[in-house]
């Protein structure tokens, strides 16, 4: 271990780390592959074989409880009681058995049909995007697309009706902003905001399973709150799933669209190849999840004493794994920094592979897919704006995106 490791040197807040981790990850990687952070009280694992391994390892819990609690510090807990209560109900802080029974009903509100259904619900909404930005020249790829798009999409999924979307969309933010692992002084205001929000978006749901149990549709509330109640299983149950998965299918492709769209900017040679050669979107796809991927984090909680990489880990230890970081490992990627929307195999953890795989993957990579043939194909002259710089996003760990991406066409 050089001189260097030491935990000021690895500050994954830093402006310069904030405009790309990547040379940040990559010394960690190569100087203290599994390193414990004294500012911020867990273990952050940047090798792929690592990373790989714990997504698969039953020691440790993705109940992350104890995290949530870790970040308020010396904060009264009751400050995050409804964020608490719903979250640990959810499918993303189990470990089995309990996780395999809800995973599975989980999966009933994405069945083959259910999935067909939506491309045409993704191509309508993408056009209609386009079309109010298409005569003005220029657009912010974030504010005018990215963070509508999914919105709107998981709004016509769930059967959100057209006057509550904006309350959706603002608490699915907040709830969001306390969960992935803020980096500011700002945790009081973002406890109370996220409890808030949790607290407004379970009673929003409850109302609607209510409906949908008197009058099911087609929509995912309606697909799951059947299979619940074919199972006999608690309904409040299904809003803590409902909540959670609106606000993953949301904010992981808010993020991803403009992630890929700077990648292709950046690289003007794949981006003629994209256009040149349309057939290769799905590839492209998969390298965009791998080169910037939205969710370079994820926590989990030691469940007894381990070894990583030669080091001891007790038990109850925080354990960050570096997604972002493993895809970028060298040892498993050829020329990993290279943006190569032709990269076979390209077997990126991206949806964190493991029980805990994205649920949303398949509509992710549909609304991807879609977003980008169709921008590409009517903004085909697609350029940074020279007059308003990107703005990274700098309040998250766990997610990474813009705050705005500016263009001009």
């Amino acid at each position: 271990m050089t001189g260097f490791a030491n935990p000021q040197s690895y500050d994954l807040f830093s402006p310069e780390a904030l405009l790309n981790r990547y040379p940040l990850y990559k010394r960690m990687r190569e100087e203290d592959p599994v390193h414990y952070s004294e500012s911020f009280g867990y273990w952050v694992l940047t090798r792929y074989r690592d990373v790989e391994a714990a997504l698969g390892d039953e020691r440790l819990s993705s109940d992350r409880t104890a995290l949530f609690i870790n970040q308020l510090g010396s904060l009264d807990i009751n400050l995050i009681q409804n964020f608490i209560r719903v979250t640990s109900k959810s499918i993303i802080e189990r470990d089995p058995p309990d996780h395999t029974r809800v995973r599975k009903l989980a999966n009933q509100g994405f069945t083959t049909r259910a999935i067909e259904s939506w491309r045409s619900i993704i191509q309508n909404t993408t056009d209609r995007l386009l079309d109010n930005v298409e005569n003005d020249g220029c657009m912010d790829v974030v504010s005018d697309l990215s963070v509508i798009l999914p919105g709107l999409i998981t709004a016509e999924l769930f059967g959100v009706p057209e006057a509550d979307r904006a309350n959706v969309l603002k608490w699915g933010v907040d709830i969001a902003t306390f969960w992935g692992a803020p980096g500011s002084s700002n945790i009081e205001e973002y406890a109370r905001k996220a409890d808030f929000a949790i607290a407004q978006f379970s009673e929003f749901i409850r109302q609607l399973i209510e409906e949908r149990r008197r009058q099911p549709g087609t929509d995912m509330i309606s697909l799951l709150t059947m299979a619940y109640e074919e199972q006999g299983f608690n309904l409040e149950e299904l809003v803590s799933q409902c909540v959670m998965i609106s606000n993953a299918a949301h904010l992981t492709t808010t993020d991803l669209i403009p992630n890929g769209v700077n990648a292709l900017l950046h690289h003007p040679d794949q981006l003629q190849k994209l256009q040149e050669n349309p057939a290769l979107i799905n590839s492209a796809v998969e390298e965009v999840i791998r080169f910037d991927t939205a969710v370079p984090f994820l926590f989990r909680i030691a469940k007894q004493d381990l070894t990583i990489g030669g080091k001891d880990i007790p038990a109850g230890s925080v354990i960050a794994l570096g997604l972002g970081a493993a895809n970028h490992d060298p040892e498993k990627f050829n020329s990993p920094e290279v943006f190569n929307i032709m990269r076979s195999p390209n077997e990126h953890l991206g949806f964190a592979p493991g029980i805990h795989f994205c649920l949303g993957a398949v509509l992710a990579r549909m609304e991807l897919t879609i977003c980008f043939t169709t921008l590409l194909r009517r903004l085909p002259n697609l350029k940074f704006n020279p007059d308003k710089p990107a703005i990274p996003r700098h309040t998250s760990l766990v997610f990474k995106g813009f705050d705005s991406l500016p263009v001009k066409f």
